[in-house]
């Protein structure tokens, strides 16, 4: 391969990889921020942004793979004797460079796998909590009937909150 066009590639590869390692660093630190104000939000909303940060983590770290496998392929390709008027080879530059980002990329999944782990925690936490309300006006009334079995449920629902309500004026 020409020099000129391994040195772009490998160029490249460091910007995509380096990309990649702050996306996830700025989701880590929302699964962070999450984790950290738990008791503001829903914990199935949690859990489901959990769910969402996860997917994307698995996402990067496939894009990763692809990257980090073209790293062996390219350094052989970098010429290892420096150009004309140049102090260092392409070689010594790059693969260097390559490698500590790929060390970088790891560290960094290993944080994002923490804060996961932490906002699953919270999350789960706020789902198994016994006195959990998941909404403070309670489920949704249904407005359509279609069985009598749904029209005793919805009766049994309005008699419910009937004598929660009258227990509550007392």
């Amino acid at each position: 391969m020409n020099s000129p066009v391994a040195v772009l590639q490998a160029r490249q590869t460091l910007m995509k990889m380096n990309a990649l390692r702050s996306d996830i660093q700025a989701f880590t630190q929302h699964a962070n921020v999450l984790a950290a104000s738990s008791k503001n939000f829903d914990s199935r909303n949690l859990v489901e942004e959990a769910n969402r940060l996860l997917q994307k983590l698995g996402t990067a770290r496939l894009e990763f793979k692809g990257l980090e496998g073209s790293v062996d392929s390219l350094s052989r390709t970098l010429p290892s004797r420096p150009g004309p008027g140049s102090v260092m080879s392409p070689a010594a530059q790059w693969v260097p460079e390559l490698r500590a980002a790929s060390r970088q990329f790891a560290e960094t999944v290993r944080d994002a796998e923490m804060a996961l782990k932490k906002l699953y925690s919270k999350g789960f936490e706020g789902l198994n909590d016994p006195l959990r309300t998941p909404n403070p006006l309670g489920p949704a009334m249904p407005t359509k009937v279609d069985s009598i079995l749904d029209l005793v449920l919805t009766l049994s629902d309005l008699l419910t909150k009937c004598i929660e309500l009258w227990k509550r004026k007392r």
